[in-house]
């Protein structure tokens, strides 16, 4: 069937509008008019500042409102040291909105990373100025239990009236740590919960045994626990002379 005049001159008029469309659009998203030229952030400062984000966003050649990708954007703002996570949305007609958070430092870990509160690994450029956050030693692949081991673990030791500075944790899951009146405390792998109230409900028994201060204490016992004790320096010194005359013929027997 032979279209009418009238439908073909529909159908000129309906190209001749949608490629008019095509190059006003094609005309907007190459124009400079669009070009996103505002940053918005919106962060609590601690350890990123504007110009990282700054330098980041510019590492993203593109400038059109249209056509700049906010993923890689927010790739880009990801590489830098101390952010956790971050949102990029577009916002009409030139502007980025940029959402960011950032880890909070909970441990270090195996000396030169560092743990979040969620138990997520992170690295940056300097840990110098962590020295009193607690050390974990252990591997990277079992990070987030390990912490909320640690946690729960500590939650128990504070009932000593100390807490937990480091942790060693083998590749059997043994856990031998650190309190922080500087005694050893082998926890072993099983029931270490239980193990731990052990010790806080017979802390104070404990202190009062000796005089000495405590070296360490081993956990791995069913229904008990053993105890070293610092020589006392002076009873040491003692000890010591007394040798001497000996060695030295001064003492008989």
């Amino acid at each position: 069937m032979e279209m009418s005049k009238g439908t073909k001159l529909s159908l000129l008029m309906l190209s001749l509008t949608v490629l008019l469309m095509a190059a006003f659009f094609s005309g907007v998203i190459k124009s400079k008019h669009w070009e996103v030229n505002n940053i918005d952030v919106a962060a609590k400062f601690k350890r990123v500042n504007s110009e990282q984000i700054r330098v980041a966003v510019a590492a993203y050649p593109e400038r059109s409102f249209f056509k700049i990708d906010v993923s890689q954007i927010r790739e880009n703002l990801l590489e830098i040291p101390w952010v956790q996570s971050v949102i990029v949305t577009k916002k009409w007609p030139n502007t980025l909105l940029v959402q960011l958070n950032e880890h909070e430092a909970a441990a270090v870990w195996n000396n030169n990373k560092l743990l979040n509160d969620k138990g997520e690994i992170f690295k940056v450029d300097s840990i110098d100025d962590l020295s009193t956050l607690p050390k974990i030693y252990a591997k990277d692949v079992d990070s987030e239990n390990t912490w909320h081991k640690f946690v729960r673990y500590n939650e128990i030791a504070k009932k000593t009236g100390y807490e937990i500075t480091s942790a060693n944790i083998s590749d059997r899951g043994g856990w031998l740590a650190n309190l922080s009146n500087g005694v050893e405390v082998n926890l072993g792998s099983q029931q270490i919960d239980a193990k731990l109230l052990r010790l806080a409900d017979t802390w104070p028994q404990l202190i009062k045994l000796k005089s000495n201060p405590l070296d360490s204490i081993d956990l791995r016992y069913t229904n008990g626990y053993v105890v070293k004790w610092h020589e006392v320096p002076e009873l040491q010194e003692q000890i010591d002379e007394i040798q001497q005359l000996h060695d030295d013929g001064k003492l008989n027997g």
